[in-house]
């Protein structure tokens, strides 16, 4: 069965190659061709696009603000030119000599900004793209230089982490990176400003021992740093619970008074770090309450506990109110 339908199809290739249409076919497809290269002979108007690239930058000083990436041309050419561009894979990016398009000018300490006409350029512009082309307008039409007087600062880097931890284990201190500062090149008014580099965030999840790695600096573009990554010390230890009983005093009392609490002394738990277990004790923290808030109605004050240091965790005390009475000294 297949070889029948195979010979069918064979023959009736053969009949149509041998017969008029085949030969119609052969003409049309040479007539379009022909056509075709004529159409190419012609002169046409039409729109390209061409890559920038700024050189010869003013010396120490850097270029602020956004500058365009690429011009919008319209352009006279012979089709085949104008076809042979649009089939490029790799389009050369036209050369912007900043300085000599600038006269130099920006390399005046009391110059800071500095504008140029495109379209006053167009055959310097057209002889980097190809001799066949004329540019009829160039978008945009004007390019505003402006510049920066360039310095150096130590800025200090802030380590930026999201982390969580295995049961019981808990940061020992704050992440260390090296170098703790670095050498960073910009513009003086944004330098003046700038405190601190921050890191790529760095996500580790359920630790439960130390960790190192390396990460990138977030720099915006008008800033350069011959660093461009850090590295990252993430210390973790064990946790355990410390419990204390810690006395209530009192505030904002007058002379002329006294104030007894029931209970005189509060609860205290919390977790901390093995490292640092041993520096804590009951003065580690303060429970106060506050004679001004004080009532004839109310009948307990409410405890405050504070001076919490910072490596405490997960601190919880009892109870949060007492009762009091006041006395009058004699």
């Amino acid at each position: 069965m297949f070889r029948r339908v195979s010979e069918y199809f064979i023959s009736e290739f053969n009949t149509i190659r041998n017969g008029k249409v085949f030969v119609f076919l052969v003409c049309l497809i040479l007539s379009a061709f022909l056509w075709f290269l004529n159409a190419l002979e012609k002169h046409y108007t039409n729109h390209i696009s061409v890559p920038l690239r700024y050189v010869n930058l003013p010396r120490n000083k850097d270029i602020t603000g956004k500058l365009p990436e690429k011009l919008d041309l319209t352009v006279d050419a012979f089709g085949y030119t104008l076809l042979r561009h649009k089939l490029s894979f790799i389009i050369s990016p036209v050369l912007i000599d900043v300085n000599e398009i600038t006269n130099n000018y920006l390399e005046d300490k009391f110059i800071s900004k500095y504008s140029i006409s495109t379209n006053t350029h167009k055959i310097e512009i057209a002889k980097q793209i190809s001799s066949e082309i004329e540019i009829l307008s160039i978008r945009p039409d004007s390019i505003s230089f402006k510049v920066s007087y360039v310095t150096e600062k130590l800025i200090k880097v802030r380590p930026v982490v999201n982390l969580s931890f295995a049961k019981e284990f808990i940061l020992q201190k704050s992440p260390v990176v090296r170098p703790e500062s670095i050498l960073v090149r910009g513009p003086q008014e944004i330098l003046d400003t700038l405190r601190y580099v921050n890191t790529i965030p760095v996500e580790l999840a359920n630790l439960s021992q130390t960790a190192v790695c390396k990460t990138g600096l977030i720099l915006i573009p008008e800033l350069k740093s011959e660093v461009d990554e850090v590295s990252m010390q993430i210390s973790v230890e064990q946790s355990t619970e410390a419990k204390f009983d810690v006395p209530v005093g009192i505030i904002n009392l007058p002379d002329s008074l006294l104030i007894k609490t029931f209970p005189g002394k509060v609860k205290v738990s919390c977790r901390v770090g093995i490292s640092q277990y041993n520096k804590l004790n009951n003065s580690s923290f303060r429970a106060t309450v506050d004679y001004l808030r004080h009532s004839g109605v109310i009948s307990k004050l409410p405890v405050i506990l504070g001076n919490i240091p910072g490596y405490v965790l997960s601190v919880d005390y009892f109870p949060k109110e007492v009762d009091y009475i006041i006395e009058r000294k004699e």
